[in-house]
């Protein structure tokens, strides 16, 4: 089945010579081959005209969080402001360490995490 690809490279077509840009949308398929910016073209070269996105949104299952009915203790509370702290102070260094990241992506939320844990480590061998 086909899919909705965008264009890596700028391009053309090599059965109808339509040209693609770096970004345009194409119609591609593995086997048999097919490959065009055009529809008609695309299922002319053997594609199939059900083609479906590569870019479609995951759909996320909903988690339901059940708090327990307590009240957090002083000791409890400061660790939480601490840990508060920690956060802060990663993330500015994860910004720091690397400007043109996304703060919204996966990945930074990866390097923040990380950078959490080496300060926690650095703090237990005071």
């Amino acid at each position: 089945m086909g899919t909705m690809i965008k264009a890596k490279y700028n391009g053309q077509c090599k059965n109808c010579g339509s040209s693609w840009a770096v970004g345009d949308d194409l119609y591609y398929q593995k086997n048999p081959k097919a490959l065009c910016t055009d529809h008609e073209c695309f299922t002319e070269q053997g594609g199939t005209a059900g083609y479906k996105s590569s870019f479609q949104k995951k759909e996320r299952d909903t988690i339901v969080v059940k708090l327990p009915e307590i009240t957090a203790s002083d000791g409890v509370k400061m660790l939480a402001e601490l840990h508060q702290q920690f956060f802060l102070t990663a993330h500015h260094l994860a910004m720091s360490y690397y400007p043109e990241e996304d703060i919204t992506g996966d990945r930074f939320g990866q390097i923040r995490s990380k950078i959490i844990d080496q300060l926690l480590t650095l703090r237990g061998n005071e």
